[in-house]
C-alpha cells in the first residue's frame, strides 16, 4: 500500500514539474503574449540615412536604447550584445542588433558611428530628435529622461536597460531584463524559426 502511494506521489510530482516547466518563461525574459504590432518609425542611422522599421522586416530585431555618454549601463549592455553576436551567430541568423540613442542632442550620426564601430561593425545605430525616439520608447513601455550635471553639457540620461525582441513582421515578441546571452539566443532563434518559445 505504501509503495503504491509512493509511486502515485512521485507520478503526481513529475506531472507538476512538467506542467510548471511548460508554463515557465525563459530566464529574465518577459514574453509578449499576445505579440504586439509596433507602429512604423523613421530615424537617422549612423550614415545620416533615414531608416524605417519596415525596412528591417523579414528578420528579427534586437533593440536597445542607450547613448554614447552613458557611464555604466550601456557599456555592459553593448558588451553583452557583442558576445551574443559573436557566440551565437548561428542562432541569430540575419537578426539585426539596433541601438537607438536617447540623447539625440549629442549623439549625431557621426558620434554613433565612432561609438559603435569598435563594438561591432554590424550594429545599426539610430538617432534623431528626442521626441521621435520617445514615441518609439513609449510604444515599448520604456522611458528615459535627463538628469543635470555640473554643467549644462554634462547631463546624463536615465533609461531602461532592457533589450526588446521584435520579429520579422514588426511585432514585439519578448523583453530581456539582463537575460543571459544563451537565453537571448534561444528565444531569438525560436522567434526567427517560428517555433514556440520555451
Amino acid at each position: 500500500m505504501q509503495t503504491k502511494q509512493l509511486r502515485l506521489g512521485l507520478f503526481a510530482a513529475a506531472l507538476l514539474a512538467i506542467s510548471t516547466a511548460a508554463l515557465a518563461a525563459p530566464e529574465r525574459t518577459l514574453l509578449a503574449n499576445p505579440s504586439r504590432q509596433l507602429s512604423d518609425f523613421e530615424l537617422l542611422d549612423h550614415e545620416s540615412k533615414q531608416v524605417r522599421l519596415s525596412q528591417l522586416r523579414g528578420a528579427p530585431v534586437l533593440l536597445f536604447f542607450g547613448f554614447s555618454h552613458c557611464p555604466a549601463v550601456c557599456p555592459a549592455a553593448l558588451e553583452q550584445l557583442r558576445q551574443l553576436e559573436k557566440q551565437y551567430a548561428k542562432e541569430l541568423g540575419p537578426t539585426r542588433i539596433v541601438i537607438v540613442s536617447v540623447d539625440g542632442e549629442r549623439d549625431t550620426p557621426d558620434t554613433l558611428s565612432v561609438w559603435l564601430k569598435p563594438v561591432s561593425k554590424n550594429f545599426l545605430g539610430l538617432t534623431d530628435h528626442p521626441d521621435k525616439v520617445r514615441a518609439l520608447a513609449s510604444e515599448l513601455r520604456a522611458a528615459f529622461y535627463k538628469t543635470p550635471g555640473r554643467k549644462p553639457s554634462e547631463y546624463l540620461v536615465e533609461h531602461n536597460s532592457q533589450v526588446f525582441l521584435i520579429d520579422g513582421a514588426g511585432k514585439l515578441r519578448a523583453t530581456f531584463f539582463n537575460a543571459p546571452v544563451a537565453t537571448m539566443a534561444q528565444v531569438t532563434d525560436a522567434v526567427r524559426a517560428g517555433r514556440s518559445i520555451e
